[in-house]
């Protein structure tokens, strides 16, 4: 975290896990906690209609990322001064 900004960094052997991320991270580093609470996560990979072209395990594994990038900025506004 710097200047109340989230830096996310992740990355994955799989090729198209690495795509899913970087989507992530386009998404959501560089903001601050709240402003990564009031992102509707789910409503904006619609956008992209990602859903559709990924197996039910990969679709799965990506809106858990989601969730815990939720987690981590819930935390994160938790520990703010």
């Amino acid at each position: 975290e710097t200047d109340g900004r989230i830096t996310i960094a992740a990355d994955s052997d799989a090729f198209i896990v690495k795509g899913l991320i970087s989507v992530l991270l386009a998404v959501y580093s560089g903001k601050t906690a709240d402003a990564i609470l009031a992102i509707d996560g789910e409503a904006e990979l619609a956008k992209l209609d990602l859903a559709s072209h990924l197996s039910p395990t990969r679709k799965n594994g990506l809106f858990a990322m989601v969730q815990r990038v939720r987690e981590l900025a819930a935390a994160a506004t938790e520990d703010a001064p």
